[in-house]
């Protein structure tokens, strides 16, 4: 890849219009929220003095903008250079500037003043990343001084947002023993049913959702590990399968120099976390791109099959992915060269049919080893209504998904157009059609998917798609594809306008969340420990059965004593059948709550709220409510509440039931 670089000039301008834009954006916002903060400019010398700092600085930035069309623009230019000279002499210094703008935008925002005060103005906290990125360049320049200043700028912002992502998710590594967020007790509850006899003392049912993820979260029950232990090993091999498509994907590119690579792969690592891709949904894209081969046909065939296996017991929209990522490698590495259509075509189209069948087949294996016997409910998404207004911006996702599938992926889209542009002759027109057209079905496919009740809040969804993509662009910006005319490909040249672009979006997905530390309380969470321990107890000295809607670790974990699993009714679970709007298993929770089967209940508190589409994730609210929690109040009342780790424990109603 050969980039066109900024003049020195032309650097330094955008980056004096780009620090007044984002200051005075940032201003804007200010004087936007402070009402909203409580907050009156007219009375606090605090806030005032900030405005006018920030007025200050955006008011030099716009003058030394307007200098470098002037006589001293020399001096203009010098003196902002100046620190890379001034830091030189004590190179220790530099190094030291460099950790703090490496660590100065996550550690600012793991205050939890920072995090109430400007957590919710974006704005704001782009400035702050944009200054520490500045001062960042600059320790870069004086620990490598031959860096050119549009690539040290371009690392700084690339370690930021790494460090950033990387930290945003080990905070959540703690002994903390409720769960934290909606669906983090699922996620250590499911594993737990592929070692059900060692787990429970019996067998139970497989999961339904998601089977290769909980695979994969399984191995920490195989020893009893402890709570923390499981957090670390869901954070930690996110991070590792997620990160192993990048040097799967390196081995087929050839990029010179040791930085570029750096750089590059950091850019990929946030490209792949920007939707994010699931991390289980990597392992087929790791074992196509490191055992496909052009060559062996034998490698690859067993690439696309045990990748289609792992598929078909992954989710239902990756059924072809497998055949699809080879047959685009094929398309990518063998010309056409005046063969048959057919015959040319044939390999790829054996590798998507067989994939895919591969994958139906595999799924109907595992739905007759699970110890389900209706296998209809492994498809229930597929009844799910479709929210179309969330392809616009929305209260779920402020983008909307077709906006942020765009901004995320435009650049990436022009960037291919100018390769394909400047180099028509390498490309057979039959290749190019049919991978675009694999793109588009995936861009498409991932759109209908998003829409789906239950998703939409982020691009999560579009991973299929993003990591074709990755793969594509990465073929034709680093010349890794086959010319018709034989040969080595040449890669064209980039303005340096459209390498920032791509960087954009996948550096800010991120930045946009806050770092938070969980402080537990030990005695207390202890004692709402021991106080469930003896409403669960109670009720089991009186025959009675114990579900656990929510909080089901604290059984798989046995953090609770004599405990009996009932494995129906997991939220994630009722979750699913209530958005497919499942006649037939709501109608057995709805019985199953009318003769109150269960003595005790152990769910979040239910609050029975019906919400408009102007608040986030309304339509699942509201299913969840109408669906499920009215059966549930209807039949049962609170008991107690411990709002601080939102557990409620429920017990049957007593004489004339009353219902919200």
């Amino acid at each position: 890849m050969n980039i066109i670089w900024p003049s020195r000039v032309t650097f330094w301008r955008t980056l004096f219009a780009c620090t007044a834009a984002l200051i005075f954006l940032s201003i804007s916002q200010i004087l936007g929220s402070a009402p909203k903060l409580g907050v009156d400019l007219s009375a606090s010398a605090s806030w005032q003095s900030l405005i006018v700092i920030l007025s200050l600085l955006g008011l030099a930035s716009i003058l030394l903008l307007v200098l470098t069309w002037s006589p001293y623009r020399e001096r203009i230019l010098s003196l902002v250079e100046s620190p890379e000279r001034a830091l030189a002499k004590v190179s220790w210094l530099g190094i030291l500037v460099l950790i703090v703008a490496l660590t100065g935008f996550s550690l600012l925002y793991m205050i939890p003043f920072v995090q109430s005060l400007f957590g919710g103005m974006g704005w704001v906290r782009f400035l702050i990343f944009w200054s520490f990125s500045l001062v960042g360049m600059w320790g870069i320049k004086v620990v490598r001084r031959e860096t050119l200043w549009l690539v040290a700028l371009i690392a700084i912002v690339l370690c930021q947002s790494t460090l950033h992502l990387l930290l945003v998710y080990w905070p959540r590594v703690t002994d903390y023993p409720f769960a934290m967020g909606w669906s983090e007790t699922s996620r250590f509850y499911f594993p737990s049913l592929f070692l059900s006899e060692k787990v429970y003392g019996q067998e139970y049912p497989w999961p339904i959702l998601h089977p290769t993820l909980h695979l994969l979260l399984a191995p920490p029950y195989l020893f009893e590990a402890p709570l923390w232990f499981h957090r670390f090993w869901q954070v930690a091999i996110r991070y590792v399968l997620v990160g192993a498509v990048v040097p799967a994907l390196m081995t087929r590119l050839s990029i010179q120099g040791r930085v570029t690579r750096w750089l590059v792969g950091l850019w990929m690592f946030l490209f792949l976390f920007m939707g994010p891709v699931y991390f289980h949904l990597t392992i087929p894209v790791i074992l196509l791109l490191l055992g496909f081969s052009r060559e062996n046909d034998r490698r690859t065939w067993i690439a696309v099959i045990l990748a289609s296996i792992w598929c078909g017991w992954s989710r239902l929209n990756w059924y072809p992915m497998p055949g699809m990522i080879a047959a685009v490698l094929y398309l990518m590495e063998v010309p056409y060269r005046g063969k048959n259509l057919w015959s040319y075509l044939l390999k790829p189209a054996l590798w998507f049919t067989a994939g895919t069948l591969t994958a139906y087949v595999a799924q109907r294996v595992y739905i007759s080893l699970s110890g389900i016997p209706d296998s209809e409910i492994f498809y229930t998404s597929l009844a799910s209504a479709l929210l179309w207004y969330r392809l616009l911006p929305n209260a779920s996702y402020f983008l909307g998904i077709l906006p942020g599938a765009l901004l995320a992926s435009l650049p990436v889209w022009i960037v291919m157009y100018i390769s394909i542009h400047w180099r028509k002759r390498d490309w057979h027109p039959t290749r190019l059609v049919l991978i675009f057209a694999a793109l588009l079905v995936l861009f498409l496919g991932g759109l209908v998917v998003s829409l789906k009740i239950g998703g939409g809040a982020n691009l999560h969804n579009m991973d299929a798609y993003f990591s074709l993509l990755l793969i594509v662009f990465s073929y034709f910006v680093f010349a890794r594809y086959q010319p018709e005319a034989g040969g080595a490909p040449q890669p064209v040249s980039l303005h340096w306008l459209l390498v920032v672009a791509l960087i954009v979006m996948p550096a800010w997905s991120y930045l946009q969340f806050n770092i938070g530390f969980r402080t537990g309380d030990t005695p207390r969470t202890q004692q709402v420990l021991t106080r469930l321990q003896e409403y669960v107890s109670e009720a089991g000295a009186q025959g009675g059965e114990v579900l656990f809607i929510t909080q089901r670790h604290l059984v798989s974990m046995h953090m609770l004593e004599n405990m009996t699993l009932i494995p129906e009714y997991e939220r994630e679970d009722l979750m699913e059948i209530a958005m497919a709007n499942d006649i037939r298993h709501i109608q057995t929770f709805r019985e199953d709550m009318q003769q109150q089967r269960f003595a005790l209940i152990v769910v979040d508190p239910l609050n029975y709220n019906i919400l408009s589409k102007q608040r986030s994730f309304a339509e699942e609210n509201n299913v969840w409510v109408t669906r499920i929690m009215k059966h549930i109040l209807c039949n049962y009342r609170e008991e107690v509440v411990f709002p601080a780790d939102e557990i409620a424990l429920y017990v049957p109603q007593e004489g004339e039931r009353q219902c919200p």
